[in-house]
């Protein structure tokens, strides 16, 4: 990411729809769109308000002619009157001062018409200037944020608002864009420091008069208040399945039902070792799945181990519950079986497609479901769809207030106050007697959470200790 570079893209969605939007952030956007047809006086005119000028379309077909001859073919330019006017296609423009941008860069959006090769023949105009390229995944966002424009909290706000795919999902992203969830963050941490100096007080200071140690009775009830309020956000999904990024695809079967093969010819390349001989995969491998090629979303595809109806061994017992614990996990299931019947143990309530395997064997199949044969590709495009098709119905029901990184700190954090409120319920009346262990429980806590808050240095706590000296001491 080269942050000098003046970035041009389409920030609106793709697909139907009567306008697109064109965004421009750099120290070139003034050439940019200069380079499109629109002078300088058109572009002071629109900073304070909102006005309609004209892009001249032949502006960008000369500068686009070379690229795309199918769309304007050059014969049509050459043979074109010099006495016709120009023609203009009529856009909204907004520009934004340097300082007062969402990239705190100068910037411009053009408002058009949703016209794919017209937008693409703009960009293509606009980055045929030095200094002026196309926009990488999250570059206008990322250099808001390194203007100061957006803490971390709020740039991962935006991901996750364009992601989300709940109301709650959409509620939790809304928080961290408006600051509310950084505002809860914060009022953790101070909590949790202040506990944490005073059982330091206790600890370094137990000589000194008119220092007083934190009740354990006192102590755990504070703990107990914080942990009610955290929790709440967090839900009842389990941490690491909530909002996962990619819907999990198991291959499941008995053994040397032909997973691995399949497995390898999905992704394309030789993953997985595979071999006649059964109980060759021992353990889950599970690798990205790209199935943009059949209009589907990115999954997490895993090979498992068969599943023996009678393990033999104390490892094939192991092999064959790691496989269902998998199972368990996943989105949509593939059953594997050449014999095309089936039988094996899947997930309740999963979707489930039935791949019958080894087609070429040309084996009776009484229910069989799509066939397929890995070694030739034969029907799998058609596996792949139907994939991609079950895939696209997967939504995560969940009840969390927490995008998913921050609820796998936070996760972490709560699991060290448990257990630090745990010790101090343990603790006699008369006062800490594991007050360093406590302590060391409370300070990974803030450790933990310091990923979201902001770190709390040694010497903040410190400060804290000696103000809970009396004035004078």
């Amino acid at each position: 990411m080269t942050l000098g570079d003046t970035i041009v893209a389409r920030a609106s969605a793709p697909g139907a729809g009567r306008r697109a939007i064109v965004r421009v952030s750099g120290s070139h956007c003034v050439d940019a769109l200069r380079a499109v047809g629109i002078d300088e006086d058109s572009q002071r005119a629109a900073r304070p308000a909102m006005c309609a000028v004209p892009v001249f379309a032949d502006a960008v077909h000369r500068a686009a002619s070379t690229s795309f001859p199918i769309a304007v073919p050059a014969s049509r330019q050459q043979h074109r009157p010099q006495h016709e006017s120009r023609t203009r296609l009529p856009v909204l423009l907004l520009t934004f001062e340097q300082g007062r941008s969402y990239t705190g860069e100068s910037s411009a959006e053009l408002h058009l018409p949703n016209c794919r090769p017209l937008i693409e023949r703009l960009i293509d105009c606009m980055c045929a200037l030095p200094g002026v390229r196309r926009a990488e995944p999250g570059e206008f966002t990322a250099r808001a944020y390194l203007a100061g424009r957006l803490t971390l909290a709020q740039a991962e706000g935006v991901a996750a608002k364009i992601s989300a795919e709940s109301e709650r999902q959409l509620e939790a992203a809304d928080r961290l864009l408006a600051g509310r969830a950084g505002d809860d963050y914060r009022a953790w941490s101070d909590e949790i420091a202040s506990l944490l100096a005073l059982v330091e007080a206790g600890i370094d200071f137990v000589d000194q008069e008119d220092v007083t140690p934190i009740h354990p009775a006192v102590l755990h009830a504070r703990l107990e208040s914080l942990i009610a309020s955290i929790e709440p956000l967090l839900g009842s999904s389990p941490a690491p399945d909530w909002g996962a990024a990619r819907p999990l695809v198991v291959l499941t079967g008995p053994p040397n039902a032909g997973k691995s093969t399949l497995f390898n010819a999905l992704l394309g390349r030789t993953r997985a070792v595979t071999s006649p001989i059964s109980g060759t995969t021992r353990d889950a491998i599970i690798e990205p799945l790209n199935l943009h090629d059949v209009a589907g979303p990115s999954v997490d595809l895993a090979d498992l181990p068969g599943l023996d109806a009678s393990p033999a061994g104390s490892l094939e017992h192991a092999m064959r519950q790691r496989a269902l614990d998998v199972i368990a996990r996943a989105d949509v299931v593939i059953a594997c079986d050449p014999s095309g019947r089936f039988d094996h143990p899947s997930a309740a309530d999963t979707p489930t497609l039935r791949v019958r395997t080894k087609a070429d064997e040309h084996l009776p199949a009484p229910e069989a479901g799509v066939s397929v044969c890995a070694l030739d590709g034969w029907h799998l495009p058609s596996l792949r769809r139907a994939i991609a098709e079950q895939c696209a119905s997967v939504r995560r029901d969940d009840d969390a207030l927490l995008i998913p990184r921050h609820r796998q700190v936070v996760v972490e954090s709560l699991a060290c106050l448990r257990e630090a409120s745990t010790l101090a319920r343990a603790q006699p009346e008369g006062g800490l007697r594991e007050a360093e262990f406590i302590s060391l429980r409370l300070r990974e806590a803030l450790d933990r959470l310091g990923e979201l808050a902001g770190a709390i240095t040694p010497d903040a706590i410190i400060g804290r200790i000696f103000a809970t000296f009396c004035i004078g001491k």
